[in-house]
């Protein structure tokens, strides 16, 4: 067996938290006039979450549409958005907690060297 490679299987695992967003019938996601998304923390399949983004779109105009759910996503502030634009601009990885990202990296260095 020697020389030979471990082989190595990733599974993704499946994200149950996130955010729900509102999703309109033409596939626009609510947001203000400053780009922020309306958007409640949750688990997947929150119903109480679900509940108060649907009275959320409803009071705020947006009575067509609905809830989607999107794992892994999380709020962040503007300072962390910032943040984020100064990494990229330095060609850093824009979040330090994005494992994808930096798995992804790692996959291209192996493939590609540096």
């Amino acid at each position: 067996m020697s020389g030979s490679q471990p082989k190595l299987t990733v599974i993704e695992k499946k994200r149950n938290d996130g955010i729900y967003v509102w999703r309109l019938p033409n596939g626009s996601i609510v947001q203000d006039d400053n780009g922020n998304v309306m958007n409640i923390p949750a688990k997947k399949y929150d119903l109480d979450a679900i509940n108060k983004i649907t009275k959320a779109a409803n009071y705020y105009g947006f009575p067509e549409g609905k809830a989607e759910f999107m794992p892994g996503v999380r709020r962040i502030t503007d300072e962390e958005h910032s943040e984020q634009l100064n990494r990229m601009k330095e060609g850093y990885i824009a979040s330090e907690t994005d494992i994808g990202a930096w798995m992804d990296a790692a996959k291209g260095l192996r493939a590609h060297g540096e």
